[in-house]
């Protein structure tokens, strides 16, 4: 999946965070200038803590960002900031009251993300697991613990070839006609760009290997 990396600066945290549960959260706030960098900010300046609290941050567009690593131990539970993971949520959830499709979808690809890497690890409410009422009294807490995770891939093509030759270019229309229905990500770096598809069934990852021939690169998961 795209998970957006601003490349944060923290300060001095504390590592050996080994997740093994996960805790989510709404931000009590929405609207365009409620990015990662001003939560980071506002955590470092107000809080004082090393930078953003949460390791994930899913935007009500929709779009993933990258908080805390990992591996780092969060600031957003107390009692249970260690060998968790954070995942905040853009909005007021005691005022909004349905959360858009977009943001639950990306919820969806995020847990299955996190459960192929580190095993199908419990979700729980801050409330659940602290003195809050966070995350809102209208989140829908049951539906978001509730996702099923099945063993799931993404496929990644290898470097995509010029439209023709002596043309630097991608015919991405017609590259993209390969993946009908399927969500795609263009990735690039110095040596040309790539394709990451969404998280798929493994039926359907081989199926994507058989079409794309030549052009496919790997299965990850």
């Amino acid at each position: 999946m795209n998970i957006i990396d601003e490349n944060l600066s923290f300060g001095s945290m504390t590592w050996g965070n080994f997740p093994n549960m996960i805790i989510v959260h709404h931000i009590e706030a929405e609207g365009e200038n409620w990015t990662v960098e001003q939560i980071h900010d506002m955590h470092k300046t107000e809080n004082g803590w090393a930078g953003i609290g949460y390791h994930y941050y899913i935007r009500l567009d929709g779009s993933v960002y990258k908080g805390r690593p990992d591996n780092a131990i969060g600031a957003h539970c107390q009692c249970c900031n260690t060998n968790t993971l954070e995942v905040a949520f853009e909005g007021n959830y005691d005022n909004r009251t349905v959360m858009p499709d977009v943001q639950y979808n990306s919820w969806c690809e995020l847990k299955t993300y996190l459960c192929n890497k580190y095993g199908n690890i419990p979700v729980y409410g801050h409330r659940e697991k602290g003195q809050s009422e966070c995350p809102g009294k209208n989140f829908p807490l049951d539906k978001v613990k509730s996702v099923n995770i099945s063993q799931k891939g993404y496929v990644v093509t290898n470097y995509l070839p010029c439209a023709y030759e002596g043309y630097d270019g991608i015919d991405i229309s017609y590259v993209l006609s390969y993946f009908d229905g399927v969500k795609c990500y263009v990735r690039g770096n110095a040596k040309g760009i790539w394709i990451e598809t969404q998280y798929l069934d493994l039926d359907k990852c081989n199926e994507l290997k058989s079409t794309l021939g030549s052009w496919f690169y790997e299965i990850k998961y």
